[in-house]
């Protein structure tokens, strides 16, 4: 691994952190979330330098196959939308839903799991307090809260574009049910 290579995440790793499943520690899941496809590992060790050895923190990501080198030498293009690898959760909603479930209605908890998403990816590792209270909601009425403060603090912290794009990203995903 050279300063100058470039890495996105697996499957395995955009599983890791929609669901936070396969038990990541804090600082790895911190450094998978930095990793975009287009960061050399030189950036990467300078942003990350808080997290601990940056170089480490990088092997143990890809020995775990939650990350995968990019390399642009061998024609391989660098991670985009297009190229990455589809999360594990669907961004639609789920075929074995019931039949009652409107168009552009989930359940709660898949509901949870893409604001979480958007909003780690929006935000990086900087949203985790707010991502583990948004995780911690327990029907709509908590949600709806806990998205409206979400939207205060990206307003002020990002701008009101940034609050507005993630107020439109969760429209096609609200939450219905418990």
């Amino acid at each position: 691994m050279n300063n100058k290579s470039l890495f996105r995440k697996s499957a395995k790793g955009s599983e890791a952190i929609a669901t936070r499943q396969h038990g990541l520690a804090p600082k790895q899941r911190s450094m998978l979330i930095l990793i975009d496809g287009k960061r050399s590992v030189e950036d990467l060790a300078k942003m990350s330098a808080m997290f601990g050895d940056p170089m480490q923190l990088l092997e143990e990501l890809e020995a775990g196959g939650f990350i995968e080198n990019v390399d642009p030498a061998a024609g391989a293009a660098p991670a985009t939308p297009a190229t990455m690898p589809a999360p594990a959760t669907a961004l639609s909603a789920p075929a074995d839903l019931p039949a009652q479930v409107p168009a552009g209605k989930v359940p709660l908890a898949e509901a949870k799991r893409f604001a979480v998403r958007k909003l780690t990816d929006l935000m990086g590792p900087v949203s985790d307090s707010l991502c583990m209270r948004l995780e911690s909601v327990r029907n709509v009425e908590e949600y709806n809260a806990m998205i409206t403060r979400i939207e205060a603090v990206l307003r002020e912290t990002r701008g009101t574009n940034a609050a507005a794009g993630y107020i439109l990203s969760l429209a096609d995903h609200r939450p219905v049910g418990p």
